[in-house]
């Protein structure tokens, strides 16, 4: 967590002692950085024990991560595991269990859990990120234009919400169906991609959907490792109801390992330069698996 300050424990409303939210919601305010071709990054204000800072926000990691810091390395052992990044790169990890790990809300309570299992991997492997497993069990809406995160006890809805698929052996990611031209696919629902991905072997069987624009690049994933790619233009992508994006910016590579953690059906991540275009409602209370719904941003495109 960057930057960190130590503070005295909080009191925390947590779903893990069914505290819920409070009337009218919890709202989380976002910050963002900001990059080439619409791409961004979203972080939330986040506390670990006594330990206060900011915390990358990626919904294309199934378990937080944190790197290995004084005020983590006496947190207990659970276990290991493994972290794989865009690069394809694995980085070896502890499982640790961290307690009153709690998003700040600005209004309302606070969100968190009373005891919670996360990776914690070696100093310098990138960011401290927040993943997907920390909102099992939260209904919130998601708004870009507002910078803010609302959770409700109820289900948040635009109109006509659509169930995600889940994604991987473990189904712990997950993606949206859609179009690109007329070939129907899934994309990876991932608010840690700076900017949208596609896997370069979709590209090779639908050249006429892409628009070169730089032949060679570097970029890194959120585990600091670097990578090659080739950025192009997608010409639309349609995520059905009139919700369609044209001539998005994509980072094309080999996806390799993670074409193997996604599966064949899903060669696109949707990253902050898609996902920013839209407000989204998202229900991970839901009955298996959980929904989305989302609505066009008044600024977008």
């Amino acid at each position: 967590m960057n930057p960190l300050r130590h503070l005295v424990p909080l009191v925390a409303a947590l779903w893990a002692s069914n505290a819920g939210v409070a009337e009218g919601g919890s709202v989380v305010a976002l910050t963002f950085t900001h990059s080439e071709y619409g791409g961004g990054r979203v972080y939330v204000p986040a506390r670990i024990g006594n330990v206060l800072g900011t915390m990358r926000l990626d919904t294309g990691a199934s378990t937080t991560r944190v790197q290995l810091a004084p005020w983590n390395k006496d947190l207990p052992v659970l276990g290991q595991s493994a972290s794989t990044g865009a690069s394809g790169q694995t980085i070896g990890c502890e499982d640790v269990e961290a307690r009153n790990v709690e998003i700040k809300a600005v209004h309302g309570n606070n969100i968190g859990r009373a005891k919670y299992r996360i990776a914690r991997c070696p100093a310098g492997a990138g960011e401290d990120l927040l993943g997907l497993d920390f909102f099992k069990g939260a209904r919130f809406t998601l708004d870009f234009e507002r910078a803010e995160m609302t959770f409700f006890g109820d289900a948040p809805t635009f109109g006509h919400p659509r169930p995600f698929r889940l994604l991987g052996p473990d189904r712990r990611l997950v993606g949206i169906e859609l179009r690109a031209g007329g070939a129907a696919l899934v994309g990876l629902f991932d608010t840690g991609a700076e900017l949208s991905a596609v896997d370069q072997r979709f590209v090779d069987a639908h050249r006429k959907l892409f628009a070169p624009v730089k032949s060679k690049g570097a970029a890194r994933d959120a585990a600091g490792r670097s990578f090659s790619h080739r950025l192009y233009r997608l010409k639309e992508i349609d995520l059905g109801e009139g919700r369609i994006v044209r001539g998005v910016y994509v980072l094309a590579y080999d996806f390799g390992a993670l074409r193997e953690a996604l599966g064949a059906e899903a060669p696109l991540v949707l990253g902050f330069n898609v996902l920013s275009r839209f407000s989204w409602a998202l229900d991970f209370k839901a009955a298996d698996p959980p929904t989305w719904d989302a609505r066009p941003g008044k600024t977008a495109p």
